[in-house]
């Protein structure tokens, strides 16, 4: 899997965990709650995906100079450039966008359907679970040829989405306090 879809999938568990989690803490409706989960995982996903682009673009535009001046052979210049690049290394911010927007909506449906799918009663807690198993899987799948442990990955991908799910929930239960009272 590559970076952009790592990325993409990770931000997908943790930003629609955090939208629906929060919804559910100021005791929306179902209905709201998979409205808010599908709006944030499409917006999530073009943003991904545009952010994507426009990062990989500038990369491309890098690589692409640093090929220019291989290409010219500017002495001044090599000192500057320790390794050389090919035009098979340069990268394609077309790809990298669709990765992921993919892997964004791949990631945000976990969640989105652990809470669409629960009771009321169960809710909250079943998508907290999918979380934690989804980000634990996307961290070890990111770093199986990692030369650390795999379990600081998974602990840090877990850690992460806790801590937003957490803060995401009591901002929820504040406002949905807010607006009740």
């Amino acid at each position: 899997m590559t970076r952009a879809g790592i990325l993409g999938a990770n931000d997908g568990i943790i930003s629609v965990s955090g939208i629906v989690l929060g919804a559910a803490a100021a005791n929306l409706s179902s209905y709201t709650l998979f409205i808010s989960g599908t709006s944030g995982m499409l917006a999530g996903a073009c943003s991904m995906a545009g952010g994507e682009y426009i990062s990989v673009s500038a990369q491309k535009e890098v690589q692409l100079n640093r090929l220019n001046i291989q290409a010219a052979g500017y002495e001044a210049y090599k000192s500057d450039y320790k390794t050389k690049i090919s035009e098979i290394d340069v990268l394609n911010p077309f790809h990298a966008a669709t990765a992921s927007f993919f892997s964004f909506l791949c990631g945000a449906i976990i969640p989105l359907l652990a809470i669409s799918l629960s009771s009321s009663r169960w809710r909250v807690v079943n998508t907290a679970l999918a979380m934690i198993i989804a980000l634990s899987i996307n961290a070890m799948i990111g770093y199986n040829k990692a030369k650390t442990p795999i379990y600081k990955a998974v602990l840090r991908n877990v850690a992460v989405g806790v801590f937003t799910t957490v803060v995401t929930y009591l901002i929820g239960s504040l406002l949905g306090i807010a607006v009740s009272a």
